[in-house]
Order: structure tokens, then sequence, then C-alpha cells
């Protein structure tokens, strides 16, 4: 049982699942949100740790080099077992999905294939890969919204979030490069090189930084929410400033502050949507 625990890594599904649980909350306000949501959380979970599964059974010789620490590598579940845990897995997420509303089944279904996909084919894809992992990322915000039937500010969320995912999708893969060579994968950075690759990234956060402003410039948030998003964005343009810098001694250190800095502008959607 740990070892499936592991496999799935539970703490990246629980945070996908209160992802959407935040967000319904945003688009609920002070409300109660309805129990679509909760099933929202349950199939993102499921959905989640489905696709942390299946891509370490397609990863398997990419994680030798790049992950020898994770379960398949090491030997404590078979590839087999991974892929019968997954598709187990996708079917509960399915079946969670099917609960909601028609909106959350037209964006809940046809994700969940996609995370298969990604995993199979769209992975080692240049840029494709990044692309669709921040799409998903930042979709999950509006299926959250979707659930409570109200999606125009988490849209904006998603916006953010969009960016923010494709810039660290970009920093995961400069880290990476050593195994991803050795694998055949044509992944940005090695087909395009390190340094187009750091700016690359530099640009979208940066995009994503401007798309935080949108709730206060379309009048949806005041000063508050102004005053709680500065704070955070000053620490990302830092992070934008070492990745024009080139500083690849700290590339682990920026992928990690661009995830954290993704969770606190959620959490400061909810803390400014509940005091409005």
């Amino acid at each position: 049982m740990k070892a499936y625990l592991e496999l799935i890594r539970p703490s990246n599904s629980i945070m996908a699942g209160f992802a959407v649980f935040l967000s319904g909350m945003i688009a609920t306000g002070r409300a109660v949100p309805p129990i679509e949501v909760f099933f929202a959380v349950m199939g993102t979970i499921s959905a989640s740790s489905a696709g942390m599964a299946i891509n370490d059974y397609f990863d398997y010789d990419i994680d030798i080099i790049n992950r020898p620490d994770r379960v398949l590598p090491r030997g404590v579940v078979s590839r087999k077992s991974a892929l019968l845990f997954a598709l187990i897995l996708f079917g509960l997420a399915y079946i969670f999905i099917g609960f909601t509303n028609l909106l959350c089944i037209g964006i809940g279904y046809p994700a969940v294939v996609l995370i298969f996909v990604y995993s199979w084919k769209l992975k080692r894809l240049p840029f494709i890969g990044n692309f669709v992992v921040a799409f998903l990322t930042s979709l999950t915000l509006i299926y959250g919204g979707a659930a409570a039937r109200n999606i125009v500010l988490v849209t904006m969320l998603a916006i953010c979030a969009f960016f923010a995912n494709l810039s660290r999708e970009i920093v995961k893969d400069i880290e990476d490069i050593k195994g991803d060579e050795r694998s055949g994968s044509r992944t940005f950075p090695i087909l395009y090189g390190i340094p187009r690759s750091f700016l690359a990234a530099a640009i979208f956060l940066g995009f994503g930084i401007a798309a935080t402003f949108l709730p206060y410039l379309s009048g949806l948030f005041g000063w508050i929410y102004l005053l709680l998003i500065v704070p955070v964005d000053g620490v990302m343009l830092y992070m934008g400033y070492l990745l024009v810098l080139r500083r690849i001694d700290r590339i682990s250190l920026i992928q990690r502050i661009e995830k954290a800095g993704m969770y606190a502008v959620l959490i400061i959607f909810f803390i400014s949507k509940m005091i409005q």
C-alpha cells in the first residue's frame, strides 16, 4: 500500500483537488457550494493520481536516469501493476465526474483522456507536452468553477495559472535535460538550447504575472486584492530575473517557487472573494 501511495504522489493529487475546491468556492462566493463541487474534487484527485501512475509507467526508461528513487525504477511495483492501478483510477475519475453537471462532464471526460494521451504520446513532443500540462492545470480551475456554475472569475485565475505553468514546465525540462537527451526525448531545451529555453520561461512567467492584474482592472476585485498580489508578483519577478540571467544553479529553486507562487495566487483569489 505504501508503494502505491508513493506511486500516485498523493500530495500532488490532494493539492489538485484542493485547487478545484477553492476555485469552486471562489465561483460560489460566501454561499454553500453545490454537491457537484465535492464530486469534482474527488474526480480530480482520482484523475491526477491516475496521471501520476500512468506517467511513471510510460516514463520508466527516463526515470531510471532522472528519477531512480521512484517506485518503478526501484522495482517495488511492477510496470504491469502500475498500469492496472492507473486504469482503475481513471475509471473512478469517470464515475465521480458523472455525478457532476453537464458542463463539468464536457470538461472532465475529454481532460481525463488527454491526461492518458499526454503520458503516452505528447509528453516527449517539443513544447506540445509543456502546453498540455499547462492547459490541464489551468483547466482544473475552470472545472471547479464549472461545478459551481460560474466560470467568469476562475477563468482569469486559469489564465494566470496557464502561463505560470508553461514557464515552470520549460524550467523542469531544463532541469531534466541530461536524462531526456539519453532517452531520445525532443524537449524544448534539447531542440532550441538552454539559453532560448530560459528566455521563453521568463517571457511566459511575465505573461502570468501580468494576468494577475485582470481581476483588478476588470473591477471584480479592489485595492485589497492588489495589496495582496503585489508581493507575490514581486517574488515571481525575481524568479523571472534569475531566468533571464540563466541561473542554472538555481533552476530547482525557481521551479519550486513558481509552483508555490501559483498556489499563493489561488489563495489570494479566494481571500479576496470572501472579503469583498
